[in-house]
C-alpha cells in the first residue's frame, strides 16, 4: 500500500474510552494520575442516534489529558453499561491498555497504594539487556494502565 499524502499528515487526536462512571473515571485518571480535565458535559444528538444505531441516545462526555495524551470519555446516560469483570491478565483482544513511563517507580506504586487503587506488584525484567520495572494499574472499567519505570533518568 502506498503512502499517500494525506496518511502522511496523519496525527493521533484522542484516545476513545467508554466508561460505565465518569465520576470514578475522572477521580481515576485526574486525582490518581495528574490528568487535567478540559471538558466535562452532556449531549444529545440526531448524530449520537446515528452513530448508536438507536433513538433517544444521551451521553456524558468528558476530554482528559493525561501526559499530553487526550482520553475522550464517553459514558450513555439513557442506556447504563457496564462491563463485565475479567481474571487479571485476562484482557479481550484489541486495546486493552495504555502506558505511561514515570521516573520513580516506587514512589508511583506507594501514591497508588496509599490511595487505594490496587496497583499490582512491580515486576522486574532484570534478564533484558535494558532491563525494566513496571506494575499495572486498573482503571473503573478494567482498563490495564501500566506504569513504566523512565529508564532515561
Amino acid at each position: 500500500m502506498s503512502n499517500t499524502k494525506s496518511e502522511a499528515s496523519l496525527k493521533t487526536s484522542h484516545l476513545i474510552l467508554h466508561c460505565g462512571d465518569t465520576d470514578a473515571t475522572i477521580d481515576f485518571w485526574c486525582n490518581g494520575l495528574g490528568g487535567v480535565l478540559e471538558q466535562d458535559e452532556e449531549l444529545a444528538s440526531p448524530a449520537l442516534d446515528a452513530i448508536f444505531g438507536r433513538e433517544g441516545v444521551r451521553i456524558r462526555d468528558t476530554f482528559i489529558n493525561v501526559a499530553g495524551t487526550r482520553i475522550h470519555t464517553i459514558e450513555t446516560l439513557d442506556e447504563r453499561r457496564t462491563r463485565e469483570p475479567t481474571k487479571p491478565f485476562e484482557k479481550p483482544l484489541g486495546l486493552s491498555g495504555i502506558s505511561f513511563r514515570v521516573p520513580d517507580l516506587d514512589a508511583s506504586h506507594a501514591r497508588a497504594e496509599s490511595e487505594g487503587r490496587n496497583p499490582t506488584e512491580i515486576y522486574s525484567f532484570s534478564e533484558l539487556e535494558e532491563p525494566v520495572r513496571m506494575f499495572f494499574l486498573e482503571d473503573p472499567d478494567g482498563l490495564r494502565v501500566e506504569m513504566i519505570e523512565d529508564g532515561t533518568s
